[in-house]
């Protein structure tokens, strides 16, 4: 579950950590008394999960309360990849001297936390990671027991720190770190911690990512779990799918039997010059119904033109599986007009094949992920007539 900004405050602030006076605004005439209660001015940052916001002109300076008010019905209502911006956070304007980066994520090649600590912050950590590897330093964590105070002494030490700034950015860094293990964080970040010129450390931003699954152990945070408002995904969580919209003007439906093949199908999809549109995970042990459904909410998105569905049939059964397929052709004949692709083997393969044959789908029995995405778009291609940018038309 990604946090907003604004919560992921609260929970800051909650933890003993500095952050800017300041308060969530939903009006513009909130927006403008707000701004008089923070002494004129402020800075107004629109409240979406995605990242580059600043860049995109989500994040602005107002000198007045009059402009903080025209500022804010700009922004209210704003889409920005995919979501809109239904609430803003106006802060104090703080008086920087320095801006440091604070970072715990899990590292998912080695599977450990990893702290990362650079004197350059406010910038994308990824440029400065490319660019001047220098300036971020790295350490991995333990992945049951907390991490001692000493561990970010000493990261600051290797940052060249001293003094007061040394012992307020270690105890902010550790503050973090108590976070991280305690709330089952993927991702606890503060871009920029700002080092004022009154000698407060502020996390000026928050960033924080807690693991789904272990939602169930922090009731706390169940008043913050949003509903979806793209419609398919409200419909596959219904059916405990897992369900991503990539592109909605994506032609590539996948369906796939687990997150990884559904990720290695995308990957082949796009490597192989076709634009995927979504992935849904069936999991495990589905049902002809299921499969049905799958099929529904794939087929919801405007610019589908084709679909794969990828089967091991291990938990999940492959003739049920293509039940579910021939169920909705008969149901509704106008999906036949969809180019559809089925590779799948494993549990009653023979069985689930045999059906699918009898309907004209064609299945791939033996053959790679990367031959049946291949067919997939060569169909496509027989169908639109070429090629477009790469991609079939």
């Amino acid at each position: 579950m990604y946090l907003y900004e604004y919560q992921g405050k609260e929970i800051f602030r909650n933890e003993g950590i500095t952050i800017p006076k300041g308060k969530v605004v939903t009006t513009t005439k909130e927006a403008l008394d707000v701004t008089e209660l923070l002494g004129g001015s402020a800075v107004i940052k629109a409240q979406v999960r995605a990242g580059g916001r600043g860049k995109a002109g989500l994040v602005k300076k107002a000198s007045n309360p009059q402009e903080a008010s025209e500022i804010a019905r700009d922004m209210l209502g704003k889409t920005y990849k995919g979501e809109t911006v239904k609430k803003l956070l106006l802060e104090e304007i703080l008086d920087i001297e320095h801006e440091f980066y604070l970072g715990i994520t899990l590292d998912y090649a080695k599977g450990v936390p990893v702290v990362l600590f650079s004197t350059s912050g406010g910038v994308d950590i990824e440029e400065v990671a490319r660019k001047e590897p220098a300036y971020l330093i790295k350490e991995f964590l333990p992945v049951t027991s907390r991490p001692h105070l000493y561990l970010f002494t000493e990261l600051c030490r290797r940052a060249g720190l001293r003094g007061r700034k040394l012992l307020q950015v270690r105890d902010m860094f550790w503050k973090l770190a108590q976070l991280f293990y305690r709330l089952d964080a993927l991702t606890v970040e503060v871009n920029p911690a700002t080092w004022c010129r009154d000698g407060r450390l502020i996390a000026a931003d928050a960033k924080v990512i807690i693991d789904d699954a272990a939602l169930e152990r922090h009731p706390e945070l169940a008043s913050w779990i949003e509903p979806p408002e793209d419609p398919c995904q409200v419909e596959a969580r219904k059916h405990n799918f897992g369900y991503v919209l990539l592109d909605g003007a994506g032609e590539v439906g996948i369906i796939a039997g687990g997150a990884g093949l559904c990720l290695a199908t995308m990957d082949t999809v796009i490597r192989m010059g076709g634009k995927p549109a979504s992935f849904l995970d069936l999991g495990g042990g589905i049902t002809a119904e299921q499969m049905i459904a799958a099929l529904e909410i794939t087929l919801k998105i405007p610019s589908i033109k084709g679909i794969i569905v990828n089967v091991y049939g291990g938990i999940n059964n492959c003739y049920t599986v293509a039940q579910g397929i021939t169920a909705l052709l008969d149901k509704s004949p106008a999906v036949r007009q969809i180019p559809l692709v089925v590779k799948m083997r494993g549990h009653s393969q023979e069985e689930g094949w045999s059906l699918l044959e009898k309907y004209g789908v064609e299945v791939i029995k033996t053959g790679t992920t990367a031959e049946a995405v291949k067919r997939l778009l060569m169909q496509l291609m027989v169908k639109e007539g070429g090629w477009v940018d790469g991609h079939p038309a």
